[in-house]
């Protein structure tokens, strides 16, 4: 709330602007961006899950792992609700190649860092996952095609496939790991 409030009280926004839902707002009707919703309540799980597994893993490195997902997760996460990469940064004056250049060396940093980790986890749905987000920004900066019907369920339904097989991979490692600790504490 204090952020709402300080957006409200210093930038001069309405509070219905910072509070109401955004099809309310523009009077649009609730199926408006469906699959972005789904999109966002997906990240929202892959945050949640990460963050509670982190809560209950021991193992030093499983948790620096999860716990670095869990921000990753939240960074793309925000990037696709309130449009980091082709609203914020580029009204910054940093232009969306330079915001996408450094997410890609972010994640290969990260996989870098946890390759031991990815390695002993189903690592393939994680390749999958990023695979699909690949796909979504080829399509969106490079494929122009005649029929926007193309290239708008290519390039969303390649970030939706990206989003949901991320989810799934990191409740499957989050599983998986606490098993582990599980059997070995017994």
């Amino acid at each position: 709330m204090g952020t709402v409030l300080y957006f409200h009280f210093s930038k001069g926004i309405a509070l219905d602007y910072l509070t109401n839902d955004p099809a309310a707002i523009a009077k649009l009707p609730v199926y408006i961006g469906v699959l972005s919703q789904f999109g966002i309540f997906f990240w929202a799980s892959a945050i949640a899950i990460c963050l509670f597994s982190s809560l209950l893993i021991n193992n030093k490195k499983h948790k620096a792992f999860i716990i670095a997902s869990a921000l990753i997760s939240m960074l793309l996460g925000f990037d696709d609700v309130f449009m980091f990469h082709e609203s914020v940064f580029p009204s910054l004056g940093i232009h969306q190649k330079i915001v996408f250049l450094c997410y890609a060396i972010l994640l290969m940093v990260y996989g870098l860092k946890f390759v031991k980790v990815l390695l002993r986890t189903d690592y393939l749905l994680f390749v999958f996952s990023v695979f699909w987000f690949g796909v979504s920004l080829l399509v969106d900066n490079f494929i122009h095609s005649s029929s926007p019907y193309i290239t708008k369920l290519l390039e969303d339904g390649a970030k939706f496939i990206g989003i949901t097989s991320w989810v799934f991979y990191f409740a499957r490692t989050c599983k998986q790991m606490l098993e582990r600790e599980t059997l070995k504490s017994t």
